[in-house]
């Protein structure tokens, strides 16, 4: 059941930041004008999809059991952790987060680019002020060892292997 509810989160999250948020930005737009990235635009594309899979895929291994459970609204037994969590502490929300900076460069818009930047710390601060904080108080010197090993944004190239 609590599996269950992560994932119906996190796909009403991906929903809500990467199709809602977006459109409403994009209705202020009318008084902006329209960036010039050129070609910049492709490496968008690489981005939204690249986004997209991890963050799905991040959802998707949420749904095997005795995997990863690093989500402090989880209430599973105990802290295991599987996939590209070895590598970034928070890879369904950087596939997030890539994914809207992607769509940012592809609509070239300044709404756009304020969304992107406005969602990128609002995710960031919601990691640093809340989930960190019951992960360590829920998992303590278990989840300690796991956050000072493994980067919260950007991949380390090493497995972690706790």
């Amino acid at each position: 059941m609590f599996v269950f509810r992560t994932v119906v989160w996190g796909i009403i999250f991906l929903f809500a930041s990467l199709i809602v948020g977006p459109w409403l930005a994009l209705q202020f737009d009318a008084s902006f004008p329209v960036l010039e990235f050129g070609n910049l635009r492709y490496a968008g594309m690489a981005l939204a999809a690249l986004g997209g899979v991890l963050a799905l895929y991040c959802a998707g291994a949420l749904l095997i059991p005795g995997k990863s459970r690093p989500a402090p609204y989880d209430a599973g037994g105990s802290f295991t952790i599987a996939g590209p969590y070895r590598y970034v502490r928070n890879p369904f929300m950087l596939g997030v987060i890539l994914a809207l900076w992607g769509e940012a460069l592809i609509t070239s818009r300044i709404v756009m680019i304020a969304y992107a930047f406005i969602l990128t710390w609002s995710i960031h601060f919601w990691v640093i002020f809340f989930e960190e904080p019951a992960l360590t108080e829920r998992f303590g010197g278990e989840y300690r060892e796991y956050r000072d090993a493994v980067p919260r944004w950007f991949p380390q190239f090493r497995k972690y292997r706790g």
